[in-house]
């Protein structure tokens, strides 16, 4: 090779490399990489029962959140006194309302679910923390999922809900919601990124979804980009997911880390 093209090949690949380094710099904001044995309670709630699906099962038994070898492990379990509490399974989550918030930026979490639990349905999502312009709340101010996983499946949800998809019944206009293969078993790394004018999905660095701001004048279509919490949660059973085998529980998700950039 001669020593001209020697020097472009390098030239270039330099060139590569700042630009993707350009690309790729962000300043991170907070993170929490779970390294103690308790939960940081400056950044973090439980979740709590409530009536909806998602929450119907959650309890702030101490047993039902981990933080132990370096990850957060969230629980579904099999209610064992329902004397006390006479729901037949309990779960835990962790949400950090008006505590560790993101609004135009991105977030990346690493996480490893359990396979093979019948009824199961981790999942790590985004609420506005707090109401829209309006003064109204859930749909209008806005919920982002980054990932939902139904049992054992090798594959994952992504999906975003506001007053013009649910209310409106715009799901289509643009498309709601997509899929994304994972690594089942396995470590994977979901991100999610809200821009001015997009919310981009990614697994393992890859784009898997992208949910655009539009032209159409309501601006009931886009209540992006304002602050946001997140929610991190172990669920079980629900119309989507579907009923529960008590026999594949318990049931556990392992978070390694959760990291905000802007």
């Amino acid at each position: 090779m001669s020593r001209n093209v020697c020097l472009l090949a390098a030239a270039l690949a330099v060139s590569c490399v700042c630009s993707l380094s350009a690309a790729d710099a962000r300043k991170l904001v907070w993170s929490d990489e779970f390294n103690g044995t308790v939960l940081d309670t400056n950044r973090w709630n439980r979740c709590k029962q409530g009536k909806s699906d998602w929450n119907r099962h959650m309890s702030t038994r101490a047993d039902l959140v981990e933080v132990k070898d370096g990850a957060l492990v969230l629980w579904g379990v099999v209610n064992k006194d329902t004397q006390a509490d006479s729901r037949p399974f309990l779960t835990g989550g962790v949400q950090s309302q008006h505590k560790g918030l993101m609004g135009i930026g991105k977030v990346e979490i690493r996480v490893k679910f359990e396979d093979h639990q019948k009824g199961a349905w981790p999942a790590l999502w985004m609420l506005a923390d707090n109401p829209d312009e309006k003064g109204r709340n859930w749909p209008w101010a806005g919920e982002i999922d980054i990932v939902e996983r139904l049992n054992g499946d090798p594959f994952v949800y992504q999906t975003v809900h506001s007053g013009w998809t649910y209310v409106k019944k715009h799901e289509k206009d643009p498309p709601h919601g997509g899929k994304a293969p994972i690594r089942n078993g396995e470590w994977n790394i979901y991100g999610m990124e809200v821009t001015e004018n997009a919310l981009i999905w990614s697994v393992n660095g890859v784009e898997t979804f992208r949910y655009p701001k539009t032209d159409c004048g309501d601006p009931d279509q886009w209540p992006f980009g304002k602050p946001f919490y997140f929610l991190l949660d172990m669920q079980l059973s629900g119309k989507w997911v579907g009923e529960v085998d008590i026999s594949t529980l318990p049931v556990k998700m392992y978070i390694d880390w959760i990291r905000v950039y802007e």
